[in-house]
């Protein structure tokens, strides 16, 4: 890691710092079933990943789901032909951290529930999560555990369909119906 890197990690760590010690009170209690707006951040370099997200989707559309995409590519070409607002690597400021319009309305964006479509925590998606409006945060296993409200760990298999299959196995556990007791 070269001198610069490790600049910019340092000032990176510091803005997450201090997102940490902020007081965040923008969860409510919703159902899986329940939640009706769905904000998906992802990986968007990887073409075949891409489609499963895509796939994704539309599957959470067919259940009634508003849902918008913000997709990270890392390089830094621009291309006006993608059908999602996406980011790249001109889009991180000197300390790592991603910034434009694409960015700032995502961020703003009350979602019911924020995912964070990765095996693998990268440090822009967990900078997004963390200042996101959204009332629940899901995304991978990390250190930065003020990131999300709840993290996945998939283990030792690392892709993305594994990934889907667990959150989803365990976003239908708070599906959970409770009927009146009798006396």
């Amino acid at each position: 890691m070269s001198l610069l890197q490790r600049i910019q990690s340092v000032f990176f760590e510091r803005y997450l710092n201090h997102l940490k010690r902020q007081n965040r009170n923008n969860s409510k209690s919703l159902s899986f079933d329940a939640m009706q707006t769905v904000g998906i951040l992802f990986e968007a370099t990887n073409v075949d990943e891409r489609g499963i997200v895509f796939q994704y989707a539309d599957e959470l559309r067919l259940r009634g789901k508003k849902v918008k995409l913000l997709g990270f590519f890392d390089n830094t070409v621009d291309d006006p032909n993608f059908t999602f607002r996406y980011f790249n690597r001109k889009n991180l400021d000197w300390a790592l951290r991603p910034t434009g319009e694409n960015v700032k309305e995502f961020i703003e964006q009350p979602f019911d529930l924020l995912i964070t479509l990765n095996p693998v925590s990268k440090d822009y998606a967990e900078y997004i999560a963390a200042i996101s409006k959204a009332h629940l945060r899901v995304g991978p296993i990390t250190e930065r555990t003020f990131c999300y409200d709840l993290m996945m760990d998939t283990g030792a298999r690392r892709d993305l369909r594994n990934f889907i299959q667990h959150m989803e196995s365990v976003l239908e556990k708070t599906n959970t119906r409770h009927e009146k007791a009798t006396l």
